[in-house]
């Protein structure tokens, strides 16, 4: 089949290789679901089977669920319900096999992905800063469908597995340890196969999972535990706040999370269908994968660009030193576009390119950036008090203190410097932009631009 390869080794191990046809990266399509209900088959009835190993022949180890699938045809619960079912099945059947399976995640295994790596045995990632694992669905407004919700808890505990599922944050291989997402790290990606061949041959009676064995008890305690019955109060009542009732998937990830670990495994797989089912029935949650999924995929493949020479900023400016501007400098300078940061005093815009010094002295000690390195970032700072300075910039961004009447002043003042074909941004946060344009010689060319504070560690 193209979607993998089989190959047994004299040990009577099996590696299946995920390598899927046409794709750049592996996804729990129809042509997989296919595929692996061969393999199943295939390993069920291979004679002198002693263990499986799960690889990748991309650079990603799995990707997860393929949402074009889920999203296409008329919306129709049953159908979807099915379809979740269907995807979700290999695993249970991987997880049921009566030899040990271990996962060789080489690069990212996020989502669906990861589900898998839950379904092993064991869990071995290459050290790699690309090789993440997470469940990042809640912000796309679903739950992590095939099997996620019920395992990470069962494998981890409550308590850690409630941030990894509503914050759906990526984890690499050190803090994946850590939480015990993973079971080892190797130094590289050909150290997988090996390491998850010796580890079968050295346990080859590890093939049934904790939670299938009679007498199982979740790490931590169940949801009768003192400290877990706390952290369930709270964390409703923490996400009643946080979303205010308007984002139904981390809602019914704890509902999902907390409820299966109250039944069968079974029963709780059933059940984490139904409740990906409903959200996949939901307007936010089709706004959610068409904006930050298919959206951005969109963005970072160009395919929204107008057409044309791509235009990119040679010089810009930063009006006002303080902590945004200080900053959006930092940001500018570290991406080696120079830049004029402007202030009322000499002494402020000195202060605010002190901000990116103690960045780079920060960097220097973390051993990422040497004393070249720091000389070459402040080199592209200007501090400045005189508007003449920044003239020609084709990029200026306006980042005052937040007052309507003074942007209105400094927006007509400054933007005379602004070279032709340049574009004039506003910081602002809390002020429409729509408003503050009334106050640009011309409108078309002012945008809001607005970064997010702290601006060295969050992405615009």
């Amino acid at each position: 089949m193209s979607e993998y390869h089989y190959e047994k080794d004299a040990d009577g191990i099996v590696t299946l290789t995920f390598d899927a046809s046409g794709q750049s990266a592996n996804t729990m399509n129809a042509k997989w679901q296919t595929a692996m209900k061969e393999a199943i088959v295939r390993l069920q009835g291979e004679e002198g089977l002693t263990g499986v190993v799960l690889a990748s022949a991309k650079k990603t180890f799995f990707a997860g669920g393929d949402l074009g699938e889920m999203l296409s045809g008329e919306p129709n619960a049953e159908a979807i319900f099915e379809l979740v079912e269907t995807a979700k099945a290999p695993i249970r059947a991987l997880e049921k096999l009566p030899v040990p399976v271990v996962a060789a995640i080489n690069g990212a295994a996020l989502g669906g992905g990861f589900e898998i790596c839950l379904g092993c045995n064991r869990r071995i990632i290459a050290d790699s800063p690309k090789a993440v694992t997470g469940l990042p669905e809640v912000g796309l407004g679903l739950l992590p469908g095939g099997g996620g919700v019920i395992r990470l808890p069962k494998l981890i505990g409550l308590e850690k597995a409630l941030p990894i599922l509503l914050e759906g944050k990526p984890q690499k291989p050190a803090a994946a340890l850590k939480l015990g997402m993973v079971d080892e790290i190797v130094a590289t990606a050909d150290d997988l196969i090996p390491a998850a061949k010796a580890w079968i041959k050295a346990n080859p009676d590890a093939a049934v999972q904790p939670w299938d064995q009679k007498g199982f008890r979740y790490p931590g305690g169940d949801t009768l535990h003192p400290k877990n019955r706390q952290i369930i109060q709270v964390s409703s009542a923490m996400l009643v706040k946080k979303t205010r009732g308007l984002m139904p998937a981390p809602e019914k990830i704890l509902d999902i999370a907390v409820n299966g670990m109250r039944i069968g495994m079974d029963p709780a797989l059933r059940m984490e269908s139904r409740g990906l089912t409903h959200l996949l029935m939901t307007t936010e949650a089709k706004a959610a994968i068409t904006t930050f999924f298919f959206g951005m995929q969109a963005i970072k493949g160009g395919k929204v660009r107008p057409e044309g020479e791509r235009w990119k900023a040679t010089k810009s400016a930063i009006l006002g030193a303080g902590m945004m501007g200080s900053g959006i400098a930092w940001a500018h300078a570290s991406r080696g576009l120079p830049s004029v940061l402007k202030d009322m005093s000499l002494d402020n815009a000195e202060k605010g390119k002190a901000y990116s010094a103690g960045l780079a002295d920060k960097a220097m000690k973390r051993g990422r950036m040497d004393e070249a390195g720091k000389d070459a970032l402040l080199g592209q700072i200007t501090p400045s008090t005189d508007d003449s300075d920044y003239a020609g910039a084709d990029l200026i961004i306006e980042a005052v203190f937040e007052d309507i009447a003074l942007k209105e002043k400094v927006i007509p003042e400054t933007f005379k410097q602004l070279a032709p074909g340049g574009i004039y941004g506003s910081n602002t946060s809390t002020l429409p932009i729509s408003l503050l344009a009334k106050n640009c010689p011309e409108p078309d060319r002012f945008i809001g631009l607005h970064f997010f504070s702290p601006v060295d560690k969050m992405k615009i």
